[in-house]
């Protein structure tokens, strides 16, 4: 949806997708001359910058996330690869393209919806912000198994979306979802054509998401997503065309798959744990399978042990597998790791120590123990739980491991993400620097 009205207001003022953001908006700002004066929005959302995620900056949920200032912040981004040379999904990207726009229409992004989209489809009952949809009454409730037993998620923590619902995040229902695929698929997105099915669109770069392939022999059936447009997933099922969109909040996950071919459009949303998004593909697997006059391959009895039978590769482990190589420790010689160390873009973090339980980790609302690493001195980790989660220690399904470790008085993390290494410099505070300039100035005075 925030693509549909980029490419509007994009037309309107007589620009395209492929037009330097720095010709129009001069104060944007990325890592790199190249990126700065190149970037355009076609790699704004196609996800082609290549810049760190840095998710946790907003995802911890700060009170303020204030959008100009993450604007000026995006030039301290980690690089991740070449500009342009592989696929990095990055929600900061989306909010920032949405801020631009918001700039050129002199509009908000939530007014540009309901303009262009929701209005004209009739979607009466999506709301654009968490926070009006739970005034409503009309939201479900998410649950976590453990045990043997469902916890209800605390749905409260998706409210922390709307800080970034320029990203693509709506709330709506099957009834409004359904408007909005019937006019994709029957009137062959007369309204968006451009963006749901021009070959050029999808021309952009490969998808390397988390929806993977499956392939025959292996499998019964043959399913790939391979390219990415804006927004949407160009693949296949069983040879024919398809598109698809999958998108999560902190309790429910949503996936859309779009055929023109056959003119159908399937909608399914499940709470729960990551393993929602996988109950969606297969139970999208199973009514395309309906669709096309073929006998299901996803079952009632194989439906739950996917993806045995035919594969027996097992699960990546989530939690972390060396989780076990780390141990507490409350010895006084990790008092010398206390302190504020601060980054560019995510601001302070604040080591402390406690007796009994040792180093305490704290940023935004995520506090957690510090656990050290076997056979080393300045490697540390601990679980941080999701958001959602309930205040219960034990579960821990959807926890992120947040890596610390300190080298010549900094701090390295990787602030809840796979493979980044964040560095965070230590702060001296204002009454140490203070004692210094005492003791410096009278030497200068005393001096011949």
């Amino acid at each position: 949806m925030t693509s549909i009205i980029a490419d509007k207001v994009l037309k309107e003022k007589g620009l395209t997708w492929d037009t330097p953001i720095k010709d129009f908006y001069g104060s944007f700002k990325l890592p790199g001359a190249e990126r700065t004066e190149q970037v355009t929005f076609k790699d704004l959302f196609a996800h082609k910058t290549c810049l760190s995620r840095s998710d946790f900056w907003w995802a911890s949920g700060p009170d303020i996330f204030d959008v100009e200032e993450m604007m000026s912040k995006l030039q301290f981004l980690g690089e991740k690869c070449e500009f342009r040379s592989e696929f990095k999904y990055n929600n900061l990207m989306y909010v920032a393209g949405s801020h631009i726009i918001e700039k050129l229409s002199n509009k908000t992004w939530d007014v540009l919806i309901k303009e262009h989209i929701l209005d004209p489809l009739g979607m009466t009952n999506t709301k654009t912000s968490f926070k009006e949809a739970f005034k409503t009454g009309n939201t479900l409730k998410g649950y976590e198994p453990f045990n043997g037993s469902f916890y209800e998620l605390q749905t409260d923590a998706d409210l922390i979306i709307d800080l970034v619902g320029q990203a693509g995040s709506v709330h709506s229902t099957a009834e409004d979802m359904n408007k909005y695929m019937r006019h994709i698929v029957e009137n062959n997105g007369e309204r968006y054509a451009d963006l749901f099915w021009d070959q050029t669109a999808f021309d952009i770069g490969k998808y390397f998401g988390v929806t993977g392939q499956i392939t025959k022999p292996t499998f019964p059936a043959s399913s790939e997503m391979s390219d990415y447009t804006i927004s949407w997933v160009k693949g296949q099922y069983e040879g024919e065309e398809i598109l698809a969109h999958g998108g999560d909040t902190f309790t429910t996950h949503t996936f859309i798959t779009l055929s023109r071919e056959r003119e159908y459009g399937i909608y399914l949303s499940c709470t729960g744990g990551l393993k929602a998004r996988t109950t969606n593909q297969l139970i999208t697997w199973f009514i395309q399978d309906m669709i096309m006059d073929k006998e299901p391959w996803i079952t009632a009895q194989n439906i739950c042990t996917y993806p045995s039978e035919w594969d027996d590769t097992p699960e990546r482990d989530r939690s972390d597998p060396d989780w076990g190589l780390y141990v507490p420790d409350d010895s006084d010689t990790l008092k010398s790791f206390t302190g504020t160390y601060s980054h560019d873009i995510f601001g302070d973090v604040v080591v402390s120590f406690a007796d009994d339980e040792g180093l305490q980790i704290a940023y935004q609302k995520v506090n957690c123990t510090l656990k050290r690493k076997k056979e080393s001195e300045k490697e540390f980790r601990c679980h941080a739980s999701a958001p959602s989660l309930p205040s219960d220690s034990r579960i821990t399904q959807d926890a992120r491991i947040l890596n610390v470790n300190f080298e010549e008085g900094k701090l390295y993390s990787n602030m809840l993400e796979r493979g980044e290494n964040y560095e965070f410099n230590n702060n001296i505070s204002p009454r140490l620097s203070l004692v210094f300039l005492l003791l410096f100035v009278p030497l200068f005075v005393m001096a011949p």
